[in-house]
């Protein structure tokens, strides 16, 4: 059974440049609301996440909601296994595949259902597979008959729709 779990996970990144007085030190504490500690070098770190504790079980889903610099993009990361945790432990079992940019991998001149069997097959999954579970991911898409236009075609045509509908 696939799985998640992190228990009081928390990531810091070092901030290896400048003098105390730097303009980067400057933006840095003002931006990190609070959120810096200085490690055993006087570096000074930023908590990007801190204490998290989360499980989550084959067939959940997670939605991320947050202001700029909140941690959403770190938490990815490494539930993705980019980054590693500074602190605190993470588990996971089956396969983790991130997908933090959308557009990464497609082709703009192949349809929407072209891309989705290409997707499958970045992920080693045979095009015959991608083949059945295509309905099951045309209709997630909710994107109706645009999904046999061309990829560069299709969020142009959704946003003059929606725009003018």
């Amino acid at each position: 059974m696939a799985f998640l779990r992190l228990h009081n996970l928390s990531v810091e990144f070092p901030v290896y440049q400048g003098g105390s007085q730097s303009l980067k030190k400057m933006l840095v504490a003002a931006t990190t609301q609070g959120n810096l500690a200085r490690d055993a070098m006087d570096r000074i770190n930023v908590r990007a996440l801190n204490d998290v504790t989360l499980n989550i079980e084959d067939g959940d889903r997670l939605g991320l909601i947050g202001a700029n610099g909140a941690g959403k993009t770190t938490l990815l990361r490494v539930l993705a296994g980019i980054y590693a945790p500074t602190r605190g432990e993470f588990d996971s079992s089956g396969k983790v595949s991130a997908l933090l940019d959308v557009s990464v991998g497609l082709n703009p001149e192949a349809t929407g259902r072209e891309n989705i069997i290409l997707r499958g097959m970045y992920m080693n999954i045979h095009p015959r597979e991608m083949r059945l579970r295509v309905d099951d991911i045309a209709a997630f898409t909710e994107l109706g008959p645009y999904l046999d236009m061309p990829a560069h075609a299709i969020e142009r045509s959704v946003f003059y729709e929606k725009r003018l509908g």
